[in-house]
């Protein structure tokens, strides 16, 4: 069995190697693959706060159930749901251990030919920056994944999820370009075939697609996540930001139309993120507490620290101390560093 240090090198090793996560996460598929027979695989890179996918490395045998595989996620409470594991603290999860209890065993897997499954939460400093989800298939010669397996991927957790925060702070200092007021449109079916779409929206689902390495007839993970959700939370609008290697963040919403038959569909908009929604992101990204977001928020306006602890009712040894916090998370070193790194740089002024 791998130790932390013999997984640590290798990812170094992977990143190293790679041009951005989509690389990373494939050779380490292909290095776990060294030491646990698995037959299909599933790696995404998520939303912390929603935990949606916004991107995944997957076998073409689970492509092609993705679609009903994030149906049921957001559709049932079942074993070892992805929110679950994270929630709990449990963070991984075999199916095999109460797969009498699974609906999506019965209805989606079984039918494929699996036997059994692996989900880990890829976990850093509390959050979570990715899943990991291994499959066995029933002609496997061990068709149920064994303890060692199990801790060898425990053993591995971490570590992936501290290389997936790396990648996706990197994004941060990205910024989608597109001209002001362009947005794109995508209508789908009830099953998510799409209908029609305009010409902006063609080229972002373009990036979307070539970020995942699938292919012009497939639907990206993060659109496949946001129907799912949309038609599991019955018609609460859906609304994800997405990072694009060398692009920035693109954002994604999705909400219910009717046609005059009363044909249900589902339109899809796509943009840049716009300012506002880049500083709500951006805040949350870096971890800041509700606190440290108050105090950001106030020195964004240019308000002196006296100032700022008068609002906040709180001292200005506390404001200083917020402050030191807030730029160890970001990385900066000062006030007007912070202003150019979060701010300027976005053109943010709201």
């Amino acid at each position: 069995m791998r130790n932390c240090h013999d997984w640590q090198r290798r990812s170094e090793r992977c990143i190293k190697n790679s041009q951005n996560s989509f690389q990373y996460r494939q050779m380490m598929v292909e290095e776990l693959r060294k030491f646990i027979d698995f037959d299909a695989y599933c790696c995404s890179v998520t939303d912390t706060q929603t935990l949606f996918s916004i991107g995944a490395v997957t076998e073409q045998s689970i492509e092609d159930v993705h679609q009903k595989i994030m149906t049921f996620e957001y559709a049932f409470e079942d074993v070892n749901n992805y929110r679950k594991l994270v929630e709990s603290g449990q963070c991984i999860g075999r199916l095999s251990d109460a797969s009498s209890q699974s609906l999506r065993y019965r209805e989606i897997l079984v039918p494929n030919g699996f036997s059994d499954e692996i989900r880990a939460a890829l976990m850093f400093q509390g959050q979570c920056y990715g899943f990991l989800t291994l499959f066995k298939k029933m002609k496997n010669a061990q068709s149920i994944f064994q303890d060692d397996e199990l801790e060898q991927i425990k053993i591995l957790m971490p570590v992936m999820g501290e290389a997936l925060k790396a990648f996706y702070h990197s994004i941060i200092e990205e910024r989608l370009s597109t001209e002001a007021g362009e947005s794109g449109i995508v209508i789908l079916d009830k099953d998510y075939h799409i209908l029609s779409m305009s010409t902006k929206a063609s080229q972002i689902l373009a990036l979307l697609r070539s970020n995942e390495g699938l292919s012009d007839g497939q639907l990206p993970k993060p659109i496949q996540a946001s129907c799912a959700k949309l038609q599991a939370e019955d018609n609460t609008p859906i609304s994800l930001l997405v990072p694009i290697h060398d692009k920035g963040y693109i954002t994604i919403q999705a909400s219910f139309l009717m046609t005059t038959d009363l044909q249900q569909q589902i339109a899809i908009l796509l943009n840049e993120a716009s300012p506002k929604e880049m500083l709500a992101f951006l805040l949350t990204a870096y971890q800041l507490t509700p606190r440290e977001k108050e105090v950001v928020v106030e020195m964004m306006r240019g308000i002196p620290t006296k100032v700022i602890a008068y609002n906040l009712g709180i001292s200005s040894y506390t404001v200083q101390d917020h402050l030191k916090l807030i730029f160890q998370k970001v990385g900066v070193g000062d006030r007007n560093e912070l202003v150019w790194k979060i701010f300027s740089r976005f053109q943010i002024n709201e």
